[in-house]
C-alpha cells in the first residue's frame, strides 16, 4: 500500500462515503467557528470585533469672513460646498477627525455637528463659558478648561453621554491622543489621562502626575499615545504616556508655546513665537531653531507632514519647511495674498489655509502645491440647519487659458496637473513662487488702458459705446485680429537712465468669460448722471510681489474682493511717490466681461515703494478707490554699496510695556532696518522709519537696543543705546514660613506667616496678597509687610474636628500687576472632643507568656487624638473575648495591658470609650487581634512538672510551578458568552458526528441484523 492509498484512505473515513461527505465538512465547520471562538475568548485576539477606518477624500476649512465652513476636495482641486453656519466675521473653528465634523462659534459659543451623510446639522449646543471640543478614537468630547470638567457627548446630537468627568480645577490645556485618551494639565501642573469607558458609561482617570515647573502656560501636543508636555513655567519638556521617560530641561522655553496639533512622538515640534524660536524633540534630542534668522521672527503651530516640519510664519506671509535636524528642507510656501498661515493635515496632504479664505495651498507628500480656489464666487451655499435646502455640488473651476491659444474662451472642467501656460516650469515650479499663484484664472494678464482719465473724463476712441473693447474678435467673423488690445515692447532702460513710458511685453489677456453685450457701456464712456449712486468701494485689496526679472523689473499680482451686486468693471491703477522708478508707473489695466477679481501688472519698476488702487464701475460711475498697502519692488540689477549704520538710537520704556526705539536714518541706501535688545531677535521695518514701538520686550532687566541697516544681504548695526528697563509685575516671594500656629478655641484657629520680600522688577511693590483654603475653607488678605496673622473659624467642620492641611498663598503686587504665587502647606491639628469612631486603638498585640504562665497576655497601643487626651471626664477600656471587660484607663497615649488568655486561641477586640461627653460617651473604633495559641511557646506545668516544646502550627510553603504555556481564563465581559458559544458549537459538532457515524453504522450492518 502507498502513501497516496493510506492518505486517501484516511480522508474518506474523516468524511464519510461521498453521500456523507457534506455534512463531514458542515460539522468540520462547525467544530472550527466554535474553536476559533473559545480561543478567541481564551488569548483575547479580537475574533468578533474589528474596527474599519476610511478616508473621505475630503477636508473642511472655515472661512470666518463669510461665516462658512467650505468643503474642498484636494484631489480635484476644487470647492466642492459651503455651509453657513454662522454670521459673517465670526470665529470659527473646526474639529474634525473619524468621519466627525463638529464647527464651533467662538464669539457665540454655540457648536454644531454636521451630520456628513446629509449635511445637515444633526446638533447643536452652546456653552456659556469657553469650550474645546476634541475628537478622537471615534469619540466627541466637550472640554470647559475653565472649570476642568470633560464630557464625552454623542457625535451628532451633541448631548452628554453618561457622567462627565470632573478635575476640580482649572486646566491649562487639553488635547486627545490617537487611541482616544483625553490628556489634561492643571494650571496647577497635574498632568493626567481620562478614558471613556462606553459600556459603563463613565471615565477612568489615571493617577495625577505631578510635572515640576508646569503652569498656566503649559501646552500638551496629542501622539499615537500619550502627550508631550512644553512647560515654559519651569523650562522643560517632558514625554508622559508613550512608553518612554523623558525629560528636557530647556531654560529658552519662556513665554507662549504652540505645540502642533498632533505628531509623533519621536518628531515633536511647538513655536515660541516672543523668541522667534521653534522648539522640536526629534528623537532624544532636544533642538532650539532660530527661525527669526530665516525670515520667520514669529513662528505659529507647527505642523508635522511627511516625515519634515512645516512652520507658520505670522506676518510674513509664508510657511517654513525644516528637516527633522532642524535644516531647511525646501523653499517656502508661500500664502495667497500674504495672509498669516494655518495648516491642516487631512487625507495625506497638507492644506495651508488663512483667514482670508478666498484662496488655499495643497502640499502633496512629494512637496509638490497646487493653489485653488475655495468657491467664494461659484461654490453652492446652504443653510444645514434647513432640513428644505439641499447642498448642491460647486460647478467645475475653470482652466487658466494659455498664453499660445488664439482665443481666450472659457473651458470646463476640473484642472489636471498644475497650471500650464507662460508660467510653466518657471518660479510657479519650485521657485521662489511656490505656494503664490500665477495669474488667476480668469485674467491671467489684463491688458492696459491707454491714458485712462477716469470716468468723468470724455471718452476715447475705444469708449464707443456699441462695442464692448474687450469682445473676442473671434466671436464676429468681421472682426479684425489686428485690432485686438495689445502693448509692444520697447527698449529696456539702464538703471542710470529711467523713461516715463511704460515698456510692457506683447503678451495678450482678457477675462476668460464671454464678452458683455455690446450695449454695456465702457467706463470711459460718457458718465451717467451725477444723480446715481456710486458703487460700493472694492475691499481686501493686497499687492503680491513676484520674482524679479533680468530687466529689473518686477511682477505685481493685485487681488481684491468681490462688490456685490457684481460691477461693469474695475479699474486698477499704480502710483508712486518716487521720482521716476525704472520702466516707468505701470499704466491703469481695466477688467471687464466676467468682472474678475485680480490683475496682473508686468515689469513693475524697480527700487519702488507702490500702492495699488482697485475701483469698482457701474454705468461710467467709479467707485471710491480701494488700496492696497505699500509695496516696495526689490532693489534696480546692479552693484550694492556697503550700507551704512544708523546713529542717535534711543529707547524709551513706557508704563504698558513696551519700548519705543528711534534713531537717525543712515545716509546709505537702505532696504530696511532690524531694531531689537542687544542680543536678542529682531523687528523689522521699512527704510523710510525712523522709529518702532516693541512690545514683549523682556521685563526687570536693563536692556541696550540696537538699530541695523539692511542692504540686500548685508547689515551695518548701530551703537548700542543706552540701558533702559521695563518695568514688569514682581517676582515671588521667598522663604515663605510660619512662626506658629495655635487653636484658640474649639473652632477658632490662627497663624503667622511670614515671607522674603520679592522682586519688584522695575516697580516697586506696593502689597502682598495672603489668601488660604483647604478642607471647605477659604479666605484673604491684604498687607503691605512681609508678614501676616492668619485667623479663620472652623467650627462644624471635619478639618477643625479631624484636622487637615490648609494652603496659605502669597503674591506680591505693584503698579504693572501680580507676581506668581507662593504657598506654603499649614498643617492644622485636630481640636474639638471625643465622637464615636474616633481612631483611640492604634494596635493589639500578643506577648510572651513566661515558661510557667498558662494564659497569653495581650497589650494595646493607645494613640488618641489630642481632643482624646484634653478630656476630663475619664476613659474606660472595653475588652471583648467571649465576655466584655471594662476597666479604667489614662486617656493618654502608651501601651495598656489587655488580660491575659488562658489557652489562647480567638480574637480580641479592643476599644476605649470616653465618659462624660455631652452628657454620655463616645466609643472609639474597635481593633481586634486573634489570641495566638499557648502551643506556640514551651510550657512546664509546675503541677504534673511535664514540660512541652512549642508546636508548629503553621504548614510548609507550598511552591507551585506553572505549566510552560496555559490559556488564561475569559476576564473581559465579552469572554463568558464567546467561549460558551465555542464549547456549544463544539458539543454541536460532536453530536452531529456521532448521529452521522450512527447511521453509517446502520447502513453498513448486514441484512436482519440491528443497526
Amino acid at each position: 500500500m502507498n502513501r497516496s492509498t493510506t492518505t486517501s484512505g484516511l480522508l474518506r473515513r474523516l468524511t464519510g462515503r461521498p453521500g456523507d461527505r457534506q455534512r463531514g465538512f458542515a460539522e468540520a465547520g462547525v467544530a472550527v467557528t466554535g474553536a476559533a471562538l473559545v480561543l478567541g475568548a481564551a488569548l483575547g485576539s479580537g475574533v468578533a470585533s474589528t474596527v474599519v477606518s476610511m478616508s473621505d477624500g475630503v477636508t473642511w476649512l472655515p472661512d470666518d469672513e463669510t461665516g462658512q465652513v467650505v468643503q474642498i476636495n484636494p484631489g480635484t482641486g476644487r470647492a466642492e460646498r459651503r455651509l453657513q453656519v454662522a454670521e459673517p466675521g465670526s470665529a470659527l473653528a473646526i474639529s474634525q477627525r473619524d468621519g466627525h465634523l463638529v464647527v464651533t462659534d467662538a464669539g457665540t459659543g454655540t457648536m454644531t455637528s454636521i451630520d456628513l451623510a446629509t449635511l445637515m446639522a444633526a446638533g447643536q449646543r452652546r456653552s456659556d463659558e469657553p469650550a474645546r471640543v476634541l475628537v478622537g478614537g471615534g469619540q466627541v468630547y466637550l472640554v470647559t478648561t475653565a472649570t476642568g470638567v470633560v464630557r464625552a457627548v454623542d457625535p451628532l446630537s451633541l448631548q452628554d453621554l453618561g457622567s462627565p468627568f470632573r478635575v476640580g480645577v482649572g486646566l491649562a490645556d487639553a488635547v486627545v491622543d490617537g487611541s482616544g485618551a483625553v490628556w489634561v494639565v492643571t494650571t496647577a501642573g497635574d498632568v493626567r489621562s481620562v478614558t471613556w469607558l462606553p459600556d459603563a458609561r463613565r471615565f477612568d482617570a489615571s493617577d495625577l502626575r505631578p510635572v515640576r515647573g508646569a503652569g498656566t502656560g503649559t501646552r500638551l501636543l496629542p501622539h499615537a499615545r500619550g502627550v508631550t508636555v512644553f512647560a515654559p513655567d519651569g523650562g522643560a519638556v517632558l514625554q508622559v504616556g508613550v512608553g518612554r521617560d523623558l525629560a528636557v530641561a530647556v531654560p529658552a522655553l519662556t513665554g507662549e508655546v504652540l505645540p502642533a496639533s498632533t505628531a509623533p512622538a519621536d518628531l515633536a515640534p511647538a513655536g515660541v513665537p516672543d523668541r522667534s524660536t521653534v522648539v522640536m524633540l526629534a528623537g532624544d534630542r532636544l533642538l532650539e531653531i532660530g527661525v527669526g534668522e530665516l525670515g520667520c521672527p514669529r513662528p505659529g503651530r507647527p505642523a508635522v507632514f511627511a516625515g519634515l516640519v512645516y512652520v507658520p510664519c505670522t506676518g510674513a506671509g509664508r510657511v517654513l519647511i525644516l528637516r527633522p535636524d532642524g535644516t531647511r528642507a525646501r523653499p517656502d510656501v508661500v500664502v495667497p495674498a500674504g495672509r498669516d498661515p494655518r495648516l491642516l493635515v487631512d487625507d495625506g496632504r497638507l492644506v495651508v489655509h488663512s483667514e482670508d479664505g478666498a484662496r488655499a495651498v495643497v502640499v502633496e507628500a512629494d512637496g509638490t502645491t497646487r493653489v485653488i480656489d475655495t468657491g467664494r464666487d461659484d461654490a453652492a451655499v446652504h443653510d444645514p440647519r434647513d432640513g428644505g435646502a439641499a447642498a448642491v455640488a460647486a460647478p467645475p473651476p475653470h482652466r487658466p487659458p494659455s498664453s499660445h491659444r488664439p482665443d481666450d474662451a472659457p473651458q470646463q472642467g476640473p484642472q489636471q496637473g498644475p497650471p500650464q501656460g507662460p508660467w510653466q516650469g518657471g518660479p510657479w515650479e519650485g521657485g521662489p513662487w511656490q505656494g503664490t499663484p500665477p495669474p488667476g484664472p480668469d485674467v491671467p494678464v489684463a491688458p492696459p488702458v491707454a491714458d485712462l482719465p477716469g470716468p468723468d473724463a470724455t471718452a476715447g476712441p475705444s469708449a464707443d459705446p456699441t462695442v464692448d473693447p474687450t469682445a473676442d474678435p473671434s466671436a464676429d467673423p468681421s472682426a479684425d485680429p489686428s485690432a485686438r488690445p495689445s502693448a509692444t515692447p520697447g527698449p529696456l532702460a539702464s538703471p542710470g537712465d529711467r523713461p516715463t513710458t511704460t515698456a510692457r511685453p506683447t503678451t495678450t489677456a482678457r477675462p476668460t468669460a464671454t464678452a458683455r453685450p455690446t450695449s454695456t457701456a465702457s467706463p470711459t464712456a460718457s458718465p451717467r448722471p451725477s444723480a446715481a449712486p456710486a458703487p460700493d468701494a472694492p475691499t481686501g485689496v493686497v499687492a503680491t510681489l513676484g520674482e524679479q526679472q533680468p530687466s529689473g523689473g518686477t511682477d505685481v499680482v493685485v487681488v481684491w474682493r468681490a462688490v456685490t451686486p457684481r460691477p461693469d468693471a474695475y479699474v486698477v491703477r499704480a502710483t508712486t511717490s518716487d521720482a521716476s522708478p525704472l520702466l516707468g508707473v505701470p499704466e491703469p489695466i481695466e477688467l471687464r466681461g466676467t468682472v474678475p477679481t485680480s490683475a496682473t501688472f508686468l515689469q513693475v519698476g524697480c527700487d519702488a515703494r507702490f500702492v495699488f488702487t482697485v475701483e469698482a464701475v457701474v454705468d461710467g460711475v467709479a467707485s471710491t478707490p480701494g488700496a492696497s498697502a505699500s509695496v516696495r519692488t526689490p532693489r534696480c540689477v546692479g552693484p550694492l554699496q556697503a550700507p551704512v549704520a544708523p546713529t542717535g538710537v534711543t529707547a524709551t520704556p513706557h508704563a504698558d510695556g513696551t519700548v519705543t526705539v528711534s534713531w537717525t536714518p543712515a545716509t546709505g541706501e537702505v532696504d530696511s532696518y532690524l531694531v531689537g535688545p542687544l542680543g536678542g531677535s529682531t523687528t523689522s521695518t521699512d527704510e523710510r522709519a525712523t522709529a518702532v514701538v516693541l512690545r514683549d520686550v523682556p521685563r526687570g532687566t536693563a536692556l541696550q537696543f540696537v538699530v541695523q541697516t539692511v542692504l540686500g544681504e548685508q547689515t551695518a548695526a548701530s551703537d548700542p543705546s543706552a540701558p533702559v528697563t521695563v518695568a514688569g509685575p514682581p517676582g515671588a516671594v521667598t522663604s515663605i514660613a510660619e512662626s506658629r500656629g495655635r487653636a484658640t478655641t474649639d473652632g477658632d484657629r490662627e497663624v503667622s506667616v511670614f515671607w522674603g520680600a520679592a522682586p519688584g522688577n522695575g516697580s516697586p511693590v506696593e502689597a502682598y496678597d495672603v489668601a488660604w483654603s483647604g478642607g471647605g475653607l477659604s479666605g484673604s488678605l491684604t498687607t503691605a509687610s512681609t508678614s501676616a496673622l492668619v485667623a479663620f473659624n472652623c467650627a462644624g467642620m471635619s478639618l477643625c474636628h479631624e484636622g487637615g492641611d490648609v494652603t496659605i498663598t502669597v503674591t506680591a503686587r505693584n503698579a504693572v500687576g501680580q507676581g506668581p504665587a507662593t504657598s506654603y502647606v499649614h498643617e492644622l491639628m485636630p481640636y474639638g472632643r471625643p465622637v464615636d469612631g474616633d481612631r483611640v486603638v492604634a494596635s493589639v498585640r500578643a506577648g510572651e507568656p513566661g515558661r510557667n504562665d498558662p494564659g497569653v497576655p495581650m497589650y494595646a497601643t493607645l494613640a488618641p487624638p489630642a481632643w482624646w487626651v484634653s478630656h476630663t471626664g475619664g476613659c474606660t477600656l472595653v475588652v471583648t473575648h467571649g465576655t466584655t471587660t471594662t476597666r479604667a484607663v489614662p486617656c493618654a497615649a502608651g501601651e495598656v495591658s489587655v488580660g491575659v488568655f488562658d489557652g489562647g486561641g480567638g480574637t480580641v477586640t479592643v476599644a476605649v470609650r470616653a465618659e462624660g461627653v455631652a452628657g454620655g460617651t463616645a466609643t472609639s473604633a474597635a481593633v481586634a487581634e486573634l489570641v495566638p495559641d499557648r502551643r506556640t511557646w514551651a510550657y512546664c506545668d509546675l503541677q504534673t512538672g511535664i514540660c512541652t516544646d512549642p508546636v508548629g502550627l503553621v504548614d510548609p510553603d507550598v511552591v507551585v510551578v506553572p505549566l510552560p504555556w496555559a490559556p488564561r481564563a475569559p476576564s473581559g465581559p465579552e469572554r463568558p458568552p464567546l467561549a460558551a458559544t465555542g464549547l456549544g458549537l463544539l458539543l454541536a459538532a460532536g453530536a452531529l458526528r456521532a448521529a452521522r457515524r450512527h447511521g453509517v453504522d446502520t447502513a453498513a450492518a448486514p441484512a436482519g441484523l440491528p443497526g
